[in-house]
């Protein structure tokens, strides 16, 4: 054990997203031309790629979906959702795949009317995270208006408290529906809490352009997000890329396509929520098609060829902090051919 009514509108999670990167960005005070791929040690000039799947424990069909990625090889980071209802299962199916790479999806949202999950900690010690009915609230807004920073720390702890005792070891922790990025205080908490267990949390360091361009956009840069930022000390991404809704399989494809010809070399994250197609799912979400879509992505060939090219490393949360502690020799690499199964020590289930 490891010790100390509508979903969000896509453009809403972005913009939490964006906070969370201004605050990351301006934490550094000089510029650094050098990148989190660079100081981790992976070759001079890749696109190092960590292939992020999302709400894991979902249901049935988010399981099935990553289970069938570690049983093809597809080397991918994975996050689950404690509170879910089908958290257990996921655990359960990560016993068989030792050396998969699962941390978690810090969870302060239940987002789909027929489908709701409660906290982990009691009711009562978490009064401001819920509605009426005991639920998570819907809507991130909600969560920004009540929120209490400590039944925010208060539930996190009991998240992973309770993966812990479902015998995960989380390799890294993320938010669910960028929740934790919408106030300065919360983002305390996070990086308090990444930091308190020495989880990396998924959080990313903007080039001086970059902060230019989210400062033209608006976004606010309060002095505590500065300050907490400031003190974090774990690994940070040089970017934070997530697989957009298409019309169709072979235009999300194109689309993935070209997101990787244009990445700049560093450590990229890109996101995506893969499903198996099967009915509870598309009772569950609105987006059931575009999740089966994700699941086709990472299985496709064309992708599979695209991601073994020369210019690409796909990597894990695992390695890049056995590079931060110095575990991997700088210059050693894990090829994006590589399996699922040859990966570093990981989070799933012993």
């Amino acid at each position: 054990m490891i010790l100390p009514h509508t979903r969000a509108p896509l453009r809403t999670q972005r913009a939490l997203v964006a906070l969370a990167l201004l605050g990351t960005a301006f934490a550094t005070s000089t510029v650094r031309a050098e990148t989190w791929a660079a100081r981790l040690g992976y070759p001079a000039g890749q696109k190092v790629i960590l292939l992020q799947t999302r709400e894991m424990g979902l249901c049935y069909a988010t399981n099935a979906a990553d289970e069938q990625l570690w049983s093809e090889g597809v080397r991918h980071s994975s996050a689950a959702m404690a509170p879910c209802p089908w958290f257990a299962d996921y655990v359960d199916r990560t016993r068989d795949y030792p050396k998969s790479d699962v941390g978690l999806t810090l969870t302060l949202n239940s987002e789909w009317p027929r489908y709701r999950w409660q906290p982990l900690a009691h009711d009562d010690a978490v009064a401001s995270l819920v509605d009426q009915q005991g639920y998570l609230w819907t809507t991130t807004t909600q969560t920004l208006v009540s929120a209490a920073p400590a039944d925010v720390e208060s539930e996190l702890h009991a998240q992973i408290l309770h993966a812990n005792l479902a015998g995960m070891r989380p390799t890294h922790l993320t938010t669910h529906l960028g929740t934790l990025y919408s106030r300065a205080d919360l983002v305390e908490v996070y990086l308090k809490l990444a930091q308190s267990y020495w989880i990396p949390a998924v959080i990313i360091e903007l080039t001086p352009d970059q902060l230019d361009r989210f400062r033209s956009m608006g976004f606010p840069l309060p002095d505590e997000l500065v300050a907490a930022v400031q003190a974090y000390p774990l690994p940070k991404l040089d970017d934070l890329q997530f697989v957009e809704s298409a019309e169709s399989y072979e235009a999300k494809k194109a689309a993935f396509l070209e997101l990787v010809d244009g990445l700049q070399p560093g450590l990229t994250s890109i996101a995506l929520h893969p499903a198996v197609d099967e009915p509870a799912l598309r009772r569950i979400v609105d987006n059931a098609e575009q999740r089966v879509w994700d699941l086709q992505l990472l299985v496709d060939p064309d992708i599979r060829d695209r991601l073994n090219a020369a210019d690409v490393t796909l990597t894990t949360w695992q390695e890049i902090m056995d590079r931060f502690e110095g575990r991997v020799p700088p210059g050693d690499s894990v090829s994006g051919a590589t399996s699922a199964a040859s990966a570093p020590r990981a989070g799933g289930a012993p």
